[in-house]
């Protein structure tokens, strides 16, 4: 008479548990190596053209390095943004770098116009959302970076911005290539960056 024995049993459920533990591993190792495990935001992918806007620019006093503008002068000169087409984005989460030469300067939605400037009084601040109110932008929107001042001097007409806390004012002579890149400030990667020429 044989007996039956179940000893085979055992072996084969502890090789299917250890694989099954390995399996388990395996894709938490790779998940984390791949980014899962992290909470990195990724910045907008988004087309925009970039063009330069000049109103005017007067100065009654050419030999200073200060602008002089006659009474009731106003311009609203600066770059003007227009979404084409990607990812939406909040104006409150970008910042805008401008360059010429070595010069740089960093603006966001917080930095106010000061007062006075050359812009008219229905503008408020720097980056502002053209035709609404919200900061919200998407395809089709416009928002303009506004410069708070203009001069004439020696080297020619200039645009300038002085924001709060800037040791000193940046200048962009007419006709020169500036260079700008719109930063998204959570991801600290750039949405897109070129160059400008105010003509």
């Amino acid at each position: 008479m044989r007996r039956l024995t179940e000893s085979a049993v055992s072996p084969v459920v502890g090789v299917m548990l250890m694989l099954v533990v390995v399996i388990i591993i395996a894709a938490v190792v790779s998940s984390f190596a791949g980014g899962l495990g992290t909470n990195i935001k990724k910045a907008p992918q988004v087309s925009m053209e970039v063009t330069p806007v000049i109103q005017d620019i007067q100065d009654q006093n050419t030999g200073n390095y200060v602008p002089d503008y006659p009474t009731g002068f106003t311009a609203d000169n600066g770059l003007l943004f227009e979404h084409y087409g990607g990812d939406p984005f909040d104006l409150k989460e970008i910042e805008v770098h401008i360059q010429y030469t070595d010069s740089k300067i960093k603006i966001g939605t917080s930095d106010i116009l000061p007062s006075p400037s050359c812009n008219s009084t229905t503008v408020k601040k720097y980056l502002t959302k053209i035709g609404a109110a919200d900061s919200f932008i998407s395809a089709g929107d416009k928002f303009m970076l506004y410069a708070d001042n203009c001069r004439i001097d020696k080297f020619g007409s200039q645009i300038s911005w002085q924001p709060a806390g800037a040791a000193r004012s940046f200048s962009i002579p007419r006709n020169a290539r500036g260079e700008y890149t719109v930063v998204d400030k959570i991801s600290g990667k750039a949405i897109q960056q070129g160059t400008f020429i105010f003509l």
